[in-house]
């Protein structure tokens, strides 16, 4: 209670401070304190055709536009536009045009903030971890949009990246979110390294929170405790970041942060990745990294891993999670609710928010997004934090089966869930058995949500044909307790193709459906 206390207490302070008049003058825009050649270079390789779109789209849009920031954008998302991770793609692909649009952009950034008074509150650039991502960025980068630049330009880039830095000095401790706080002293570590004179004391008072934070954050497994695979990504690269930044200024850091969590955090994100490289996204919307644009790619999730050296410890167990894997499928299972979620109104949120799973086939993500959803007296139904739930995996006559089972008791309404799946282990074929119990009339129906990559193609009354490039894939319906019927429909959240298996609405407490997904011929 008194952190807490503590804690809004700063925030109130810093946010009185921020709007005085005098706040502007109070920080500190010399930029000849910092030495650009202590910058070092991106760690992360860009991806080229994401340079050249943005690269083209800018070209061909630019008639008459001002406000490059806006275009910029407009073409992808504020958060993405304002860390500045694009320049990267831009580095990769390289020549005077990169790098004068690179420019550009930065101009017009740092003189539209500097002509504006409040300039923190536009949280869209000047949130805590956008501030860090940005900096960083602009480090890591200086070589590419610097190189062959005038004087007067470098200059302004280094007052500015100071000035952002004395910023985020003053205020990163009053952000409540410690996914947000690391991404800041992230930051902090790397213009304190770059300083033409050395600041330890300083630069030790940010390690040790560093240290902190991480121990918070992370569970005994060495997942992030709000189990967000894009956060533990993010916090994962942020510490490679501060890791690669200190070791390059010789400062010691603690082995059980930078090494063994390290690990431990590479582990999981090897277990939460599905067939096409990229991560998990079942609990994607209740983080708070990924609510910044900060979507980790294939390639840099590969070159993460690559750089941190694995332990061959047994097993890997996620709290909340499990990975059922053949040489064809991998599925994802999430076996615990998360309890950060939105309100009931959201129809783009999970159903029940246990048993989802998504599952990818070969190289393909097919499904995004498979839940059971329960309505009574039209609410959706959720998962309290007094429900039962238990789950278990075994092979069995060559196939691999999940058995997930949840129990609620309220007040007003109690109910019985069971999820059975099995994966074949030569073909690519998923089963499933749905059953829903209670005490009292209700609604339900699974509903699976498919990837971008893919169309619906047939549909019929018990079966509909996905499409995904060249190969096939169908969804049909082969047990069912009562009449039910196939619903066709777009995902509201993203416009993704979506298939509900659903019942009318009638007085039934007792609901069994089992539904099959496999490749066509």
């Amino acid at each position: 209670m008194l952190k807490k206390f503590i804690e809004a207490y700063n925030a109130y302070k810093i946010n009185i401070m921020q709007r005085s008049i005098f706040y502007r003058f109070s920080l500190e825009k010399r930029g000849g304190i910092l030495n650009p050649d202590k910058f070092l270079t991106d760690p992360w390789s860009g991806n080229p055709a994401i340079g050249k779109d943005i690269l083209n789209n800018i070209v061909w849009k630019s008639g008459g536009e001002s406000d490059l920031m806006a275009l910029l954008a407009s073409s992808t998302d504020d958060e993405f536009a304002y860390s500045f991770a694009w320049i990267r793609h831009l580095q990769a692909v390289g020549g005077n045009g990169s790098m004068r649009l690179t420019r550009s952009f930065i101009l017009t950034f740092i003189n539209n903030y500097r002509k504006t008074k409040a300039f923190w509150l536009h949280l869209n650039s000047w949130s805590i971890p956008i501030i860090g991502e940005r900096l960083v960025n602009w480090m890591f980068s200086y070589s590419f949009f610097a190189s062959g630049s005038n004087d007067s330009f470098q200059k302004i880039v280094l007052s500015s990246i100071v000035e952002q830095f004395s910023h985020l000095w003053k205020c990163y401790g009053a952000e409540p979110n410690e996914y947000a706080r690391l991404t800041a002293l992230k930051a902090i570590v790397a213009c304190l390294c770059s300083m033409q004179n050395a600041q330890p004391a300083k630069i030790r008072k940010a390690i040790r929170e560093i240290k902190g934070i991480t121990e918070n954050c992370l569970d005994s497994t060495g997942m992030v405790i709000n189990r967000n695979p894009e956060d533990q990504f993010n916090m994962f690269k942020n510490l490679i970041e501060i890791r690669f930044v200190s070791k390059n200024a010789g400062i010691e850091l603690s082995k059980q942060i930078f090494v063994d969590a390290l690990a431990k955090m590479a582990a999981c994100l090897r277990y939460l990745r599905l067939g096409d490289g990229k991560l998990s996204n079942l609990i994607g919307n209740g983080g708070y990294l990924s609510s910044q644009g900060l979507t980790p790619t294939r390639q840099m999730i590969d070159t993460a891993l690559s750089v941190v050296e694995s332990k061959n410890s047994g097993p890997v167990t996620i709290s909340g999670f499990t990975r059922l894997a053949t040489k064809k499928i991998i599925l994802i299972v999430n076996t615990k609710p998360c309890h950060l979620r939105s309100q009931f109104h959201n129809p783009s949120e999970p159903g029940l928010n246990i048993f989802d799973f998504e599952a990818s086939f070969g190289l393909c993500r097919m499904i995004n997004r498979a839940d059971i959803t329960m309505l009574f007296n039209g609410l959706r139904i959720k998962i309290g934090k007094s429900a039962k739930y238990i789950s278990q995996i075994k092979h069995e006559r060559g196939e691999l089966h999940f058995e997930g089972e949840v129990q609620q008791r309220s007040r007003y309404f109690d109910f019985n869930v069971q999820r059975k799946i099995a994966i074949n282990l030569k073909s690519e074929k998923i089963r499933g058995l749905d059953t829903a119990q209670a005490s009292a009339p209700f609604q339900a129906f699974p509903r699976f949500v498919f990837d971008r990559q893919t169309t619906i193609k047939e549909i019929h009354s018990r079966s509909v044909l996905i499409m995904h490039g060249n190969s096939g894939y169908i969804l049909s319906i082969y047990q069912r307790s009562q009449d039910c019927e196939l619903s066709i429909g777009q995902h509201s959240a993203n416009s993704l193709p979506t298939v509900e298996i659903c019942y009318p609405a009638t007085n039934i407490c007792d609901v069994q459906i089992a539904w099959a997904i496999e490749s066509t011929p």
